[in-house]
């Protein structure tokens, strides 16, 4: 019995070598590596090759570069016609993070937890500007505000894209909605708080991480927002987007890539604190901030 116990151990037993080559990896692990490692480059490369174009010293660009220099970021300080756009882009994102939140929560809660005729009709359309191709949706919606006599300008851009990024919010919120703890507001119903009590002091904190995610998701797309933008605004509200399209045409220069640096650190930074609120809420395994 003993020997026999003995023999079975041996034979379980893996020497280092064999466990080596047990976690070596195959090759279809190599290929999935090497694939992962393109994608990335194939994302990422351009994006470091607008950085370092933005410390060109000349105005014709050049590869690689003869030195390196701030000159351009001096110049985007100085170009007041970018300083406006940017303050529009960044007044109009902000303004329409708020609505979007405002708007977006109620309709979130609507929708998850509601069940009433045309529910589907309702969902549909909120959801049907991440679907529609904008320039379909910046058409549509310059001719309707304009049948109705609207004036262009701040009235299109906070009304267009609020409708573009509304279901950002509705997605986000409505999220997390779908596994709320609802003994917690029956809690606070049954002690004597109404309905409009519980939401604000128990639903509302619960739920304002995904609130405040969808703001960001808000606010980098409308920073972002080109094709539609450029049908809604006028020359005294043009966006970042729409002056840096203007500025190549007209001519390229080092200034460009130094505003889509700022551009892109902006739109990181927004992405970080979305990923922070994610994480935080893991790894509490909790809702609330």
């Amino acid at each position: 019995m003993g020997h026999e116990s003995k023999v079975s151990v041996r034979a379980h037993r893996t020497t280092p070598a064999q466990g080596r080559r047990r976690l070596s990896p195959s090759a279809s692990e190599w290929f999935l590596r090497l694939a992962t490692i393109f994608v990335y480059a194939f994302l990422y490369l351009p994006i470091a090759i607008v950085v370092i174009m933005s410390f060109h010293p000349q105005v014709y660009l050049t590869f690689p570069l003869p030195g390196y220099s701030l000159r351009w970021y001096e110049e985007l300080l100085q170009d007041e016609l970018m300083i406006r756009a940017t303050l529009n882009s960044l007044w109009l994102g902000g303004l329409t993070a708020l609505l979007s939140a405002v708007i977006g929560t109620p309709c979130a809660l609507g929708l998850v937890r509601l069940d009433f005729p045309g529910k589907r009709l309702l969902n549909t359309f909120v959801f049907a500007p991440m679907i529609i191709p904008q320039i379909i949706t910046g058409i549509s919606l310059l001719i309707l505000l304009n049948s109705i006599h609207i004036p262009r300008g701040y009235p299109y851009l906070i009304i267009g894209h609020v409708l573009l990024t509304l279901p950002y919010v509705v997605v986000t919120v409505s999220s997390q909605l779908y596994g709320f703890p609802r003994e917690l507001e029956e809690a606070a119903l049954s002690m004597g708080a109404n309905e409009l009590e519980t939401f604000f002091e128990v639903t509302l904190p619960l739920i304002a991480p995904s609130i405040f995610a969808g703001m960001l998701f808000a606010f980098t797309v409308s920073f972002q927002e080109f094709v539609a933008t450029q049908m809604w605004a006028t020359p005294s509200t043009y966006t970042l987007p729409i002056r840096i399209f203007a500025r190549i045409r007209d001519a390229l220069t080092p200034e460009v890539n130094v505003v889509g640096v700022l551009t892109i650190a902006v739109s990181f930074v927004a992405v970080a604190i979305v990923q922070i609120l994610s994480r935080r809420g893991k790894r509490g395994k909790r809702y609330g901030i």
